[in-house]
């Protein structure tokens, strides 16, 4: 979907604009465009380059409407990797770590929201949904004008990573706001905290983490973090114990001890959505080198590639976002999108 409106758009960037733009000579371009036109296969790999570029999202989007076009996905020999900065990001996006909702559910779909209280046994108001979460530059935002009075930063450095540094320190340098740090190094952004919470690396503690394509794998761990430094998940464990949450019947909210218990509660948790972990276990990850998702009844050693059938997770009643335009960044109502009727097939994403 969306060809027309990424036809018209293109054809206002012939070759010689494109090199007023960027620089690059027409003769380059056109090279590239044949190079990628005539391929039999094509494999497209992108990481911080594009991500951190002017219009990142919309860059990121255009990789993925080349493959498209092209029609070179779901076979042998061809993919997009659209590669995260850490070996555990793509874990972040599957939990919903990243402000999101896990299993990638959609927080504007009220069926997902109910569904994930269920899960939780929560009540469905318990679940933030009611706007789209808020970005990294939100909140620092917010931050700066006073409706949030606290941060915990985990396992990032926005004080060396964010746009406008000087401007970001000064807010983490705040006296009334209150910064908790965890890392495992003195960052810049952990100068600046007012509590460092010291987290172990990843061969004192064991867990899971998902490769680009999918291939989940495990790590054991190796040996004792030092001094006083505990892992993440022992870390909020302690947390949430200390703040007693509970569910709506007032059980505790967090009923897991052990890595190996919270990833099978992990496993109910992604049933029935991209990423099924329900055919994982720790027993079957160990000794292997790593079995790519989703794994479950339909795919009990994991599926080597998706989309081979050509239809794409986009059905309103399944899809992880309703998505939101390029330029404003204004999101997608329901109604707009079911209007679209996207019934299965992708969507090309255009942009000036």
């Amino acid at each position: 979907m969306g060809f027309e409106e990424l036809r018209e758009t293109t054809a206002e960037y012939p070759p010689e604009r494109v090199q007023e733009i960027t620089g690059v000579p027409p003769h380059l371009l056109e090279e590239a465009a044949r190079l990628i036109g005539e391929a039999p296969t094509l494999v497209s790999t992108c990481l911080q380059g594009v991500y951190q570029s002017n219009q990142a999202t919309a860059a990121a989007c255009q990789i993925n409407n080349i493959n498209l076009l092209r029609g070179l996905i779901g076979r042998p020999g061809c993919g997009i990797l659209q590669m995260n900065g850490q070996p555990t990001a793509q874990n972040t996006r599957e939990t919903g770590a990243d402000g999101d909702l896990p299993g990638f559910r959609n927080w504007d779909n009220m069926a997902h929201i109910k569904d994930l209280a269920r899960i939780w046994n929560l009540e469905p108001r318990q679940i933030p949904h009611w706007a789209p979460p808020a970005h990294a530059l939100e909140i620092f935002h917010l931050a700066e004008t006073g409706p949030i009075r606290m941060l915990w930063i985990q396992c990032t450095n926005p004080a060396a990573s964010l746009p406008d540094l000087g401007r970001i320190r000064s807010i983490l340098e705040r006296p009334d706001l209150f910064v908790v740090v965890q890392d495992a190094f003195m960052t810049e952004t952990a100068r600046l905290a007012d509590v460092v919470l010291p987290a172990a690396m990843w061969g004192e503690k064991t867990g899971t983490f998902t490769n680009v394509d999918r291939t989940v794998h495990i790590s054991h761990k190796a040996v004792d973090p030092p001094g006083e430094a505990r892992s993440d998940f022992d870390i909020f464990l302690d947390y949430a114990r200390r703040m007693d949450f509970r569910d709506k019947d007032g059980a505790p909210l967090v009923k897991w001890r052990t890595p190996e218990e919270c990833f099978e509660a992990w496993k109910e948790c992604t049933r029935g959505r991209p990423c099924d972990y329900t055919g994982f276990s720790y027993a079957k990850l160990t000794g292997g080198s790593g079995i790519p998702w989703p794994c479950n009844e339909q795919h009990p050693d994991g599926a080597p590639r998706i989309y081979e059938d050509h239809v794409f997770p986009t059905d309103p009643d399944y899809c992880e976002s309703f998505g939101h335009d390029l330029q404003t960044g204004g999101v997608i109502t329901p109604t707009e999108y079911e209007a679209r009727s996207p019934a299965g097939r992708a969507f090309l994403k255009a942009s000036h």
